[in-house]
């Protein structure tokens, strides 16, 4: 062993000198970025974990470690709420633009409000990808929706809903007029042959009172 050695190695002992030790656990040994672990197995290194400097950095080591494998603490996540979001918020959202925040207010005006996040897949542009990314992201908490009272709106209000249109506005006006107000939904049925899941999303926007709630 050289005599450059026998001084790094008083110069460790004396722990004047910084060490690094990578590869876990000490298995290997640098001394100011040279790579020495050939010194490892000699003898006058026998000791060198039970230095003061050693076993403080061991320490800091295990410290290092628990942190490590402690469990993430998982933050608050605020879901985004599709009835009252602003163009601002809905930007937020991943692929998300000016244009498409646009068309979302608008459609959910026409509606009346979304009772589902799924409504959003209806709005034009909105792909499948774009909605995938999302989906987690927001949710329809103020669902408070504006109603049509079958038994007062005239054709043009019923019709101007996204889910009904102006020809089954006429159908739903005509049997009123010819029968009486609408008291079930069987008799919505009954004018208007309308499969179930589209009747289903339509149903929250529908009143059979005499009087519309609104927003």
């Amino acid at each position: 062993m050289g005599v450059g050695i026998y001084w790094l190695i008083s110069r460790l002992l004396s722990n004047d000198i910084e060490i690094k030790i990578k590869e876990n656990e000490y298995k290997v040994l640098y001394i100011n970025d040279i790579k020495v672990d050939e010194l490892v197995n000699n003898e006058v290194f026998k000791n060198w974990k039970d230095t003061p400097w050693a076993m403080r950095k061991q320490q800091e080591n295990r410290n290092w470690r628990q942190q490590e494998n402690r469990p993430a603490v998982a933050r608050p996540f605020k879901k985004i709420d599709l009835n009252s979001a602003d163009s601002t918020t809905l930007e937020k959202l991943p692929g998300i633009g000016p244009v498409l925040s646009a068309r979302i207010i608008k459609y959910r005006n026409k509606l009346g409000g979304f009772h589902s996040p799924t409504q959003l897949k209806e709005v034009y542009g909105m792909s499948d990808s774009t909605y995938g990314k999302i989906s987690t992201q927001i949710e329809t908490a103020n669902a408070s929706l504006k109603k049509i009272a079958l038994n007062v709106a005239d054709e043009k209000t019923i019709a101007t809903h996204p889910y009904i249109g102006w020809r089954n506005a006429k159908l739903i006006v005509r049997y009123r007029q010819a029968h009486g107000a609408y008291m079930t939904i069987e008799q919505l049925e009954s004018v208007w042959a309308l499969e179930k899941t589209k009747l289903d999303r339509l149903l929250p926007y529908l009143s059979f009172d005499s009087i519309a709630s609104s927003k």
